[in-house]
């Protein structure tokens, strides 16, 4: 067996990240809490009706939402995860409370693409419910292990999400299917054409970009197509970060 060694690396999400222990943590919030929070610096990004909010991993355990004094941190267990492999493991990395934001959730629905007469709607996803996300264009800096090449270990997990938003691109194409003919502006149709367009050039990047950096998909509500590579196609839900129209969770590796 190789000896493990040390690598440092930096994290740059390209659209939001969520990352929350939702099966533990949920913090049910009162008015007078949320008008205290939106009132601190203007940074957070929800509707009035907020009555819990789902954080972002953070170290202690709390009684209450104070994103002032919490700790927030990105599980190594996490980074292990998106990269999806055995070989290597990661440091848990610290984040600064002024990355993290507070959103709603936006999921496309009705897409189901065996059906001309449905179209998608986009929309709030439980409206009383914000979730913390890591903002995108962060920079951040990490450690991991590994007794193998971590080249080959971050190739490898690349093409995995290579492939994933391959599929991804596949099912827009087919809900965008259900707008030809249409000349009228409709909202979902736009974003679609965007997010098509972006992942488009992200792929592209992909395979001409130098090859110290390498693409993960990291934390959860990333739909169905991002969450594993199938054989069929796979219908489902998708989410998106409506300010960088894009899925949740897209991230650089970058190699030190």
């Amino acid at each position: 067996m190789n000896d493990t060694k040390k690598y440092k690396f930096t994290l740059n999400p390209l659209s939001t990240i969520i990352l929350s222990p939702r099966e533990q943590s949920c913090f049910l919030c009162n008015n007078k809490e949320m008008k205290k929070i939106k009132g601190q610096d203007g940074r957070f990004s929800y509707t009035d009706s907020i009555k819990f909010v789902y954080p972002f991993y953070q170290y202690g355990m709390y009684e209450e939402y104070e994103p002032s004094n919490a700790q927030y941190y990105i599980p190594g267990s996490s980074i292990k995860g998106a990269v999806g492999s055995s070989l290597i493991s990661f440091d848990d990395i610290r984040v600064d409370g002024q990355n993290i934001l507070l959103r709603n959730l936006y999921k496309l629905q009705n897409i189901r693409t065996d059906s001309a007469e449905e179209k998608p709607k986009l929309g709030i996803f439980f409206p009383k419910v914000a979730i913390e996300t890591l903002d995108s264009g962060t920079e951040l800096n990490g450690e991991l292990f590994t007794g193998e090449n971590p080249v080959a270990v971050l190739q490898d997990a690349q093409q995995r999400s290579t492939d994933k938003l391959k599929q991804l691109l596949k099912q827009i194409n087919a809900i965008l299917l259900k707008y030809e003919g249409e000349s009228r502006e409709i909202k979902e149709k736009d974003i679609l054409c965007l997010m098509k367009s972006k992942l488009e050039t992200l792929l592209r990047e992909i395979s001409s970009t130098d090859q110290n950096r390498y693409l993960i998909i990291l934390g959860g509500y990333k739909g169905l197509n991002l969450s594993g590579v199938f054989p069929h196609e796979a219908a489902g839900a998708i989410y998106i970060d409506t300010e960088n129209k894009l899925p949740h969770g897209l991230a650089w590796i970058r190699l030190e």
